[in-house]
């Protein structure tokens, strides 16, 4: 089994520094996601494991393997790129048996007429077909073998290049991402393929992507990473309910965490604009905090239950209706951005532009930043 080790990789492009002393551990089995803005250095971070680019400082080991020095060819690593990288001039089948014709024959082997006339390269051929049809049944792409790329949709190709990858047995996939150029309904049946194809191959995949609902439902963990560093490594839901900074709780969620600027009190609340949160933070009176609260971590009342709710007052500026949700958007009495709540359709159904409303946040559902966005932990 093949697990990850990253220690403190540091790139940089000119003047400009992408990654900054990045360290982490990918477990032999495990899905980790790096998750990130474009440009925050997740990509290249990747290409370092591949051994496509060279990183400045630090080492990479795979399977307890320091690689550094080794090829990309060397490194047994499976690559898929957001382009698919699928030649155009093969066809289906020789595009996913490429990997193993290069491993398991000889370049003279290669030749049409040898690969036909001689009995060990036939042979090759042989196992190669078979190792290729598994992994085309396995995705269902077994139709397609003798298509060639063009004649195929979106998401039959995107299915190739992980055939391809597949075939090879590696023991780690990257995935560059893979999914970027499909369409959205195309995306949900993609990210249940390649979830699936984790269980099955039994190694560690690291997922590069900046779409959080892939990293949320695909992945062991989530690297959260900005401007060359990673800010948070844990499981999706521990880095959506206990983010470690506001930069993460801000990444992740849709619609976005709200945040209010607040001072606590001497009995334990928070003082924000339009009204106080309610005590228990635990924090030194006086302490200037932002306060986080998830649209869905809301309680909605009307105008008249702010008192016996010792909630924030406000007022509806917009409604949203998606169906199975509604978001509203709320603007606090006492200023500042316009609050987002997640409700049920059905709650609401009073609610219209210029409602008054009442908003409390769900008992412990707070998360506390000092200003400079690092999470604070209430005292016991």
């Amino acid at each position: 089994m093949s697990g990850v080790s990253i220690q403190r990789i540091s790139k940089s492009f000119g003047q400009t520094r992408v990654l900054r002393d990045v360290s982490l551990e990918v477990g032999p089995r495990e899905f980790l996601t790096l998750l990130g803005p474009s440009g925050c250095g997740k990509s290249t971070l990747l290409r370092i494991i591949a051994g496509l680019e060279q990183a400045d400082e630090g080492s990479i080991a795979l399977g307890g393997q320091q690689v550094d020095g080794l090829l990309p060819r060397q490194r047994d690593v499976a690559m898929v790129f957001q382009s698919y990288a699928l030649y155009p001039y093969m066809t289906v089948a020789e595009n996913i048996g490429l990997p193993l014709l290069m491993r398991r024959t000889r370049a003279w082997q290669r030749l049409p007429l040898i690969r036909r006339l001689h009995p060990v390269a036939r042979a090759a051929a042989g196992t190669i077909a078979t190792d290729v049809r598994r992994a085309a049944e396995a995705l269902q792409i077994a139709p397609y073998l003798e298509r060639k790329p063009s004649q195929l949709s979106g998401g039959q190709r995107q299915r190739v290049a992980l055939a391809r990858a597949m075939v090879r047995n590696p023991r780690v996939f990257l995935m560059d991402e893979p999914l970027s150029n499909l369409d959205a309904k195309l995306r949900v049946s993609a990210r249940a393929e390649i979830a699936d194809l984790h269980r099955r191959a039994g190694v560690a995949f690291i997922y590069v992507t900046h779409d959080q609902a892939e990293a949320m439902t695909m992945s062991d963990r989530v690297g959260l990473m900005m401007d060359g560093e990673i800010l948070q490594v844990a499981p999706p839901g521990e880095i959506y309910d206990e983010p470690a900074a506001l930069r993460v709780a801000e990444f992740i969620g849709s619609p976005k965490i709200n945040t209010l600027p607040g001072v606590v009190r001497a009995d334990g609340g928070v003082a924000v604009p339009g009204g106080v949160l309610e005590g228990g933070s635990g924090l030194a009176a006086g302490t200037e905090v932002v306060a986080g609260i998830r649209p869905e971590h809301w309680i909605l009342g009307m105008s008249g239950a702010s008192g016996s709710l010792g909630a924030l007052s406000g007022t509806v500026r917009h409604l949203e209706n998606l169906g199975s949700d509604l978001f509203l958007y709320a603007e606090s009495q006492g200023g500042g951005p316009l609050l987002t709540v997640r409700a049920a359709p059905e709650t609401v159904r009073q609610v219209s532009p210029g409602t008054a409303v009442a908003l409390k946040p769900r008992p412990g559902r707070v998360l506390l930043f000092d200003r400079s966005g690092q999470r604070l932990r209430a005292r016991p």
